[in-house]
């Protein structure tokens, strides 16, 4: 039973305090990644969830670094995992490109995906390109997902 609905039908509460409720009970709960609650981290303060007897003495500065660490590696993680199916194309200023049309999920079966070809008219950063689209010469920001080169 998800917690919000619990509390509601337990007592008359307003949804502010349904809502401090949550985030207390969230703020209490040990996070997957950095293994300690966030309530831990911050304040030093244990959750009420687990019985005292069961808490393992340590260093809330140690504690502080692990959890650093373990985020550290969860990020490294999910870094390696995005970048595998990353683009490594580099695009020079009036080079002609494709620029992805939205989500392909929302457009119908004979739809294009992609309109140009456009020029690049300017690099603004390693993975954003301004774009002239051509309607009256309006020029957009794209990001290097959206990009396809033209050959």
């Amino acid at each position: 039973m998800h917690h919000s609905s619990y509390i509601h039908e337990q007592s008359n509460c307003s949804w502010p305090d349904i809502a401090k409720e949550c985030t207390d009970e969230y703020n209490n709960t040990t996070h997957s990644v950095t293994k300690f609650s966030p309530n831990y981290l911050l304040h030093g303060v244990q959750s009420h969830i687990i019985p005292e007897n069961l808490y393992t003495k340590s260093s809330l500065a140690k504690d502080r670094e692990l959890a650093y660490q373990n985020s550290k590696r969860n990020h490294n993680t999910n870094k390696s995992r995005i970048d595998k199916n990353r683009k490594n194309i580099n695009f020079n200023i009036g080079d002609d490109v494709y620029v992805e049309l939205g989500n392909r999920m929302n457009r119908g079966k004979l739809d294009s995906i992609r309109t140009g070809p456009h020029k690049i008219v300017d690099k603004m950063s390693n993975v954003i390109y301004q774009v002239n689209l051509g309607h009256r010469n309006k020029c957009e920001y794209v990001h290097i997902n959206k990009l396809s080169p033209y050959f």
